[in-house]
């Protein structure tokens, strides 16, 4: 009975991260085309408002500056398309875990256990290199410098998800060998 019902929750979780893999890539396309046609009218900001720990430091060589904001902001546009590829992939990972879990295939399995670390791992990805990239860029392309660095829950969760996968590592581990005994 509680299979059935884990097996059915299993399908609609990875139907539901489907679609929400796909529309993260659709909103990375929407995003630059409203950009790319509609520049003037479109301006996106940086904002850190669930970080824990958030350090800025940015010095201009020019005074005026005025003239690298649309270099800014395809920056920031660049980087949210980054941050949305890497949501997409993340989903995808996510959303076959669940499709073998609603075919009957047991989560302690090899397979499971790298998906969940690659998840992990994107995590820590998306916690860390789209204001890396940001810094990178803005130092780069306008002149003087810009360095961000905070970490935010995604760091946080990162963390827990790695501990998470070794825990199913140890998962998979009695797994075998129980059925091994057997």
């Amino acid at each position: 009975m509680k299979l059935k019902r884990l097996q059915k929750m299993s399908s609609f979780l990875h139907v539901v991260l489907k679609i929400l893999s796909v529309s993260s890539v659709v909103i990375a396309i929407i995003v630059f085309f409203m950009k790319l046609f509609n520049s003037k009218n479109i301006i996106m900001n940086k904002l850190e408002s669930d970080t824990i720990f958030y350090f800025q430091t940015e010095f201009f060589a020019i005074p005026d500056n005025q003239q690298y904001i649309q270099t800014e902001q395809w920056i920031l546009v660049g980087v949210a398309i980054f941050t949305c590829i890497l949501i997409a992939w993340l989903l995808w990972i996510a959303s076959l875990i669940f499709k073998d879990l609603s075919t009957g295939f047991t989560p302690f399995s090899e397979i499971e256990i790298n998906r969940l670390r690659k998840i992990a791992g994107l995590l820590l990805i998306y916690a860390l290199a789209p204001q890396i990239l940001y810094s990178v860029l803005h130092t780069i392309l306008i002149p003087g410098y810009s360095f961000t660095f905070g970490l935010n829950m995604s760091f946080f969760f990162a963390i827990i998800f790695y501990c998470l996968t070794e825990i199913f590592r140890y998962g998979a581990l009695l797994q075998k060998e129980s059925d091994e005994t057997l």
